[in-house]
Formats: C-alpha cells, structure tokens, sequence
C-alpha cells in the first residue's frame, strides 16, 4: 500500500506537468487514446494475469525443490515470448486503424495520426512487462513484496524527469513511459540472482504444472483485456462529442479516482492472494473464509471513507494540484463533477478486485472471465443509452452500475462454493492435479 501511494503521489506530479505542458487538447488526447491501446495489449499478453496464474503453481513447484520452479519459470516465460513478441510487432503496425475504428472514432485525422505514433512507442512495453509479471510472480510466491513494490512505487519517475526538460514533447512524454516499464524490470533482477534461479528456453506444454499454469492464465488474460476494455469504451464514448475537452476531463478524474481503488483493492488483493493460493493448496475452506472476508472488509471499509473524502474535498484537491497553466477551472469543474459519480462506486470496485483474485486462488478463472463480460455489456448498454442525455457524465454512472453487476457475480459465486463442501474440494482439484 506504501508503494501505491508513493507511486500515486508521483502520478499526480506527472499529471500535473503534463496537464501544464498540454492541458486537455488535442495532443493530450492523442497520449491518452495511444495509452489505451497500449495498455488494452499489454494487460491481454503481460497483465497481473500472469502474476496471479503462475503464483499457485509456484506454490505447487516449491513442493519439488528450486529445480522445478526453474522449469516452470522457464517453459512459461518462453511460451509467453513467443506469443508476446510477434503481436508486439502486429499491433504496432496495425495502431491506425485500430484508432480510427475502435479506440477514439471521434478524434480529427491529425490527432488519430498522432496518436498511432505514439501507440508505435508504447507497444515496446510489452515485452518488457512480460518479463517483469513473471519476475514479480517468483518474489510474491514467496512472500518477498519489497521489490516488486519499489517498482511500482518508481512507476512515474522517468516520464516525470521528461515533463521538467525546458519543451518536452508529446513524443518525449511516450518515451519516458518506456522507460518507466524498463526501470520497473531491471529494479526485479537482484531478486532473480538472489534465488539463483537457472533460466533458459525450455518448452513443453505436457508438463502438468505448465498446463495448470495456462489453464488459469489464458481466460485470466482475457478476462483482464475485457476488464481493460471498459477504458476503451470510456473512450469512445467520451470521444463522441469531437471535443477533446471530454476525454481530457475524463481521464484525471479517474487518475484521481482508481487511487482508492489501487489502494484498497489492488494492493490488499495482491498481498492477500498467496496467502489465499496457500489456503486453497492446503485445501483449508474455514482459513481461506477467513482471509477472505478479511481483506475483503477491510478494502471495502477503507475505500467508502475515501470515497466520502474525495466527495467532500475533491473539487479543492484538483484546484490544488492540476489548475495551472493550460489547465483551466472550467477543466477543473468538469474533472470534478465526473470525479464525484465516480466515488460512489469505490467499495464495489475493491469488492471485485480481492474476490476476483479469491476465486482464481481456488482455480477458478472462468467465473471472473464471465463476469467481466456481463459488466462489460453492461457497462457499453448503459453508456450508450445515456450519451444523448448525460453526454460524459453517461461513463461514469455506466462504471458504477456495472461495478454492481460484477461484484454481484463473484460475490454469489464464492459464497456458494463455501458453503458447499463438494463444490470446494472438486475446485481445488483443478489446482492440485
């Protein structure tokens, strides 16, 4: 949680001198739709998909000794070069059209141009994030969280040293976030030459751990990219009006919004989930029901209350640290204003990260799949029939409505499995064998 804030303190210095530097204009835009793109593939091929798949088998693995895990570690990351690699280089030739007919259809020609530059950049990432997902996944599985979260915590530290240069340029902007991905990585490898892991390429999807580990991380990846694929919606949606104000709005009041969520769901859950993946290995229902509601109270406890601080002290916050040079108090209005729908959602957002990784804990990464799907139609359903009367204001209230649906899913799963002492030993059969 310490690393999360940290980073998100760096994030809002980095919005901050970009907000100077751009504002919410056309070149903002472009970042921003490039950024989607980008990040839409990256959460597909090296996602915390990977991290949350690997870790249980890890867990299997340590049963056998460090040459095991050294297997396992190698036949995955080579499988996933494979895949990474050459979809890397596809998407990159392909970011035009994909922005023009998907990402941002309401950007003028120049902006989508520009954009598709930048997205050409920021596809470099994702091999890098392969690498790093499952350099982290070895230190998680053993409980080791100090390097991964130092590099999430210098999340932001290149592209900020970019925005201080005298006239940095959108394009320098996108370089810097290369470079926080690589800063991210490289800060991981003293924890792989600690273990003495012996990596090399290796291949072979018969091995029952390799298996294991694809049977999660596959519907996991897909389930990420369709959760991921809500900011594409929001996107488009807040593309529509032609009006780059919109989607600039947009996206700092959710920079500041999904900081209570990070916070809360993403760092609870991710610290709780070996110890959850420990529970479902031991086949122990009373201690993983435990844990469980555990992190689960306590994300969602602390996320309602920074709802309520950021309902009350929002709107003087973002005077605070964004309304300066190019970025204006009627920008800070509309961020406002989007920011306070979006609050009201906050525990339910936290809800779905923790039980989301509870149910892959017990094998299970189908549920989460459909899941996401039915609050990816929902939220599409919603957003659209709302554009016409609430303009942006449609995504927002689409976010929180289908968090309800999501949550109600995941929720209503897991408590029937727990209270059903077959259906709980049938689950973690599909991680033990």
């Amino acid at each position: 949680m310490i690393a999360f804030l940290v980073s998100a303190a760096l994030g809002v210095a980095r919005q901050t001198l970009f907000n100077y530097r751009f504002g919410i204009g056309e070149e903002a835009a472009a970042l921003y739709a490039a950024f989607r793109l980008s990040e839409t593939i990256s959460t597909l091929i090296a996602g915390g998909a990977l991290t949350n798949a690997l870790v249980p088998y890890l867990l299997i693995a340590a049963r056998q000794g460090e040459r095991a895990i050294s297997l396992l570690v190698s036949r995955f990351l080579s499988f996933m070069l494979v895949v990474a690699i050459p979809l890397t280089i596809g998407f990159g030739l392909n970011a035009a059209p994909l922005l023009r007919w998907i990402i941002a259809p309401g950007l003028d020609p120049a902006t989508q141009e520009l954009a598709a530059l930048l997205t050409r950049i920021l596809v470099a990432e994702i091999v890098v994030l392969v690498v790093e997902g499952i350099l982290s996944a070895i230190l998680i599985a053993r409980g080791q969280f100090l390097l991964p979260a130092l590099g999430i915590a210098l999340r932001n530290s290149v592209i900020i040293t970019v925005l201080l240069t005298p006239a940095p340029t959108i394009i320098d902007a996108a370089i810097g976030s290369l470079g926080d991905s690589i800063i991210q990585l490289l800060i991981l490898i003293p924890g792989l030459v600690h273990h003495r892991l012996q990596l090399r390429p290796a291949w072979n999807l018969r091995d029952p751990l390799m298996r294991g580990t694809l049977r999660l991380a596959i519907p996991g990846s897909i389930s990420a990219t369709i959760n991921y694929s809500n900011a594409i919606v929001d996107t488009a949606i807040a593309s529509l009006g032609a009006q780059a104000a919109g989607l600039g709005a947009l996206h700092n009041a959710l920079l500041l919004g999904y900081l209570p969520q990070r916070l809360c769901g993403i760092a609870i859950g991710q610290a709780a989930f070996p110890y959850l993946a420990a529970a479902a290995v031991a086949r122990d229902r009373d201690l993983f029901r435990r844990r469980w509601l555990a992190a689960t109270g306590i994300g969602a406890a602390l996320a309602a209350l920074s709802g309520l601080a950021l309902a009350i002290g929002g709107r003087r916050l973002i005077q605070l640290i964004f309304e300066r040079g190019a970025f204006d108090s009627v920008a800070g209005d509309l961020t406002f204003a989007i920011l306070f729908i979006f609050v009201i959602g906050l525990p339910i957002y936290v809800t779905v990260e923790i039980t989301g990784r509870a149910l892959i804990a017990l094998g299970d990464a189908h549920t989460p799949l459909l899941a996401n799907i039915a609050q990816l139609i929902t939220r599409i359903g919603v957003a659209m029939s709302l554009w016409q009367i609430a303009g942006v204001f449609a995504v927002p209230i689409a976010i929180v409505l289908s968090s309800f649906v999501e949550a109600g899913i995941l929720s209503g799963v897991i408590l029937a499995r727990l209270r059903q002492t077959q259906t709980w030993r049938a689950a973690h059969h599909m991680i033990i064998d």
